[in-house]
């Protein structure tokens, strides 16, 4: 009974980490890619038969049919939503964002049970310690990136959870070699696929187990066990085709279940979104910070400082140690792990939630560490390692107890600036104030100018760029995204990192006058300790707590 106490306690810790300050941003969609998948989700509308549904030049649920021509998500996460929104009467934009976000943090809370199921079949098959799957979920519901995306109606939690979903039911299927298992297994995976197709990543690992299992197998002869396998694998795959198919049949070219050709309406928007990651090319504008990004260790160094937290890594590290000398198959998953980690680290676009279905299995390895570090320790001294261990989370997790930098900020101008004055913003940034927000008084409107910081540095651009800030009374940077990436590609952008770097010295003519940021800290818990985080992903910190600075021009 006190056992159970413990892993309900865990995970009712999980949930209020994830659930707890759902409208971080006052409903303002403040996340750009969520603010398009609730733009897109808005305007879905329910087919009037499932052959319609199913088919990609008719359905109301497919994206370019209702205006969104470029959409590279999986539908799944969506459509979902959007059954239940109009189940329960949420179907509108404001509401389908909260409803999904709420979605999110509930499946990335499955996975922390998952967790404890999974090391718990390795614990009965291998004897292992009994705490290491308490450990292993507490790890996982207090890890900061799965917080955080929780808070996000984005595919990425949904994703894990289909992933390790699949994970789990195939060590079901190979310990206890029940086909029901297996066809789970394909059931999950096919919905990782109709949610994002990087979830091929995960086959090797699948199959490596699925080929183990009758590989032990002594009670058949060799012949028999390969036509039994690839039978198996057959209907694995087909199953998770199948389910692929009906989860989200805009990824292929019609309605025909015998045609297995991809979109090539989909297929054509992965190639123009891969072009965007090209360093030789003016791409989007998000893609600048990657231009000289250090392959691996700048991955590496965001997962240690900011996706798990150094006391969680150094528990890594020495679980690492510990796993690999159980079992070859541990051994083996951490190839795996090794393998998908260092192809993510190397691409061109390196945004933290890329790594993110590692983190199930961070959290089982660090718990094999933290066993091993504390395993001679009396039970009462293990509330030490546990409060180490929070620091990380309950630091992140101030950020949702106070409100948006931008939005204190919005406030702020609406009570201290008049709306007789131009302000100017940053091209591809929300530019500041806020509509829909006032201060003390009612809602001023302002006259805005967004200077095209991202554009080549042409003497056309700088035209522009004089013309507006001879013209501007205020300057508002809302975020480091563009003081952030355009000064590490100084090559490319040699007059705009000048202006940058003159800005932050005053050698220009608008000062700062005010700055608002939310850090990851311990202050409202009366801990002076503080992260200053604009060094870490962009993507970490620009959607939920970036760091606001207002410059007035010099009278």
């Amino acid at each position: 009974m006190k056992l159970k106490f413990i892993l309900i306690a865990i995970i009712l810790l999980g949930a209020f980490f994830r659930f707890y300050g759902l409208y971080w941003d006052q409903t303002m969609h403040l996340h750009p890619d969520e603010r398009f998948l609730s733009m897109v989700s808005n305007d879905m509308r329910l087919p009037n038969s499932f052959f319609t549904y199913l088919n990609p030049q008719l359905s109301t649920f497919n994206p370019p049919n209702f205006g969104f021509d470029f959409f590279v998500y999986g539908m799944l996460p969506l459509t979902f939503n959007k059954i239940l929104a109009i189940f329960f009467s949420t179907d509108n934009y404001f509401d389908l964002t909260i409803q999904g976000r709420i979605l999110s943090g509930f499946f990335d809370l499955l996975i922390v049970l998952l967790i404890f199921k999974s090391v718990e079949l390795f614990e009965k098959a291998y004897k292992f310690d009994g705490k290491i799957k308490y450990w292993g979920a507490f790890l996982y519901a207090t890890a900061v990136l799965p917080i955080q995306l929780s808070h996000f109606f984005l595919v990425d939690t949904f994703l894990n959870f289909f992933l390790f979903a699949s994970f789990y039911t195939m060590l079901l299927f190979y310990f206890k070699g029940k086909v029901p298992y297996l066809l789970l297994s394909a059931v999950f995976l096919g919905c990782a696929f109709a949610t994002k197709v990087t979830s091929f990543f995960l086959l090797p690992l699948l199959l490596f187990f699925f080929f183990s299992f009758f590989w032990k197998k002594h009670s058949q002869k060799k012949h028999d066990k390969l036509i039994h396998a690839f039978i198996l694998l057959f209907v694995f795959g087909y199953l998770c085709y199948f389910i692929a198919r009906v989860t989200d049949p805009y990824l292929f070219a019609n309605s025909n279940f015998f045609d297995l050709r991809i979109s090539p309406h989909w297929i054509e928007n992965l190639k123009k979104l891969q072009s965007y990651a090209k360093v030789d090319t003016w791409a989007l504008p998000p893609s600048v910070q990657w231009i000289h990004k250090t392959p691996v260790l700048f991955s590496l160094k965001n997962i240690i400082v900011f996706g798990v937290g150094i006391p969680f890594f150094i528990c890594l590290l020495v679980g690492v140690i510990s796993f690999i000398k159980k079992h070859l198959t541990f051994t083996l998953i951490c190839i795996w792990m090794l393998l998908y980690f260092l192809y993510q680290s190397i691409q061109v676009s390196q945004p933290m939630r890329y790594f993110l279905p590692l983190y199930p299995f961070f959290a089982i390895i660090a718990a094999f560490g933290i066993t091993t570090l504390t395993n001679k320790w009396k039970q009462h001294f293990l509330i030490i390692p546990i409060l180490i261990l929070l620091i990380w989370p309950l630091m992140f997790f101030s950020i949702y107890t106070k409100p948006h930098s931008r939005i204190v900020a919005t406030k702020w101008i609406q009570d201290n600036i008049s709306n007789d004055h131009i302000i100017l913003g940053e091209h591809w940034d929300d530019a500041l104030p806020i509509g829909g927000i006032a201060g003390n008084g009612p809602e001023k409107k302002y006259s805005i100018e967004l200077l095209p910081v991202f554009g080549p540095d042409t003497p056309e651009k700088w035209t522009e760029m004089d013309q507006l800030l001879a013209k501007g009374d205020y300057l508002i940077l809302s975020s480091n995204r563009g003081w952030g990436s355009i000064p590490t590609a100084s090559e490319r952008y040699p007059r705009m990192t000048k202006f940058y770097e003159d800005l932050f010295a005053g050698k220009l003519e608008f000062k700062q006058i005010k700055e608002f940021s939310s850090y990851p800290s311990l202050a409202y818990l009366g801990i002076p300790l503080t992260l200053p985080d604009q060094w870490a992903d962009e993507s970490f910190t620009v959607y939920d707590h970036p760091l606001v600075m207002i410059f007035e021009k010099k009278k």
